[in-house]
């Protein structure tokens, strides 16, 4: 699950909207919003030297990131083997349940055959 101070952190790593609108004027960012920004769009906003910046801090980002994911790996692989136990449990319960009703039925059936042919 990630937490408040994932987020903070991620927002630190990665260039937010306001980090990117801070790099073009009024005039841009109104063209830009009237459409999906592009690679192009990108290029006008930003120098070669803040698009190098971006992308450094875009690769810091997926450094952390994969290090977030390493970080949590285990506990997330710990919680879905848990629900899988979980899951097994309920399932050989209900089938020992289905057992059980079937072989009441199976009774209740045989009665009722057995009273049917005595009753005729």
């Amino acid at each position: 699950m990630i937490t408040n101070a994932d987020i903070k952190k991620m927002k630190v790593v990665f260039a937010t909207k306001k980090d990117l609108q801070s790099l073009a004027t009024k005039e841009e960012i109104k063209s830009i919003e009237a459409r999906m920004a592009t690679k192009e769009d990108l290029k006008l906003l930003a120098t070669k030297d803040e698009l190098k910046t971006l992308n450094s801090k875009m690769d810091a980002g997926f450094v952390e990131i994969i290090n977030f994911i390493g970080e949590v790996k285990e506990d997330i692989i710990k919680e879905l083997n848990d629900f899988r136990n979980e899951v097994n449990e309920f399932k050989y319960e209900m089938r020992d349940i289905n057992r059980k009703s079937q072989s009441t039925l199976d009774n209740h059936e045989s009665r009722i055959v057995h009273l049917e042919y005595i009753n005729k």
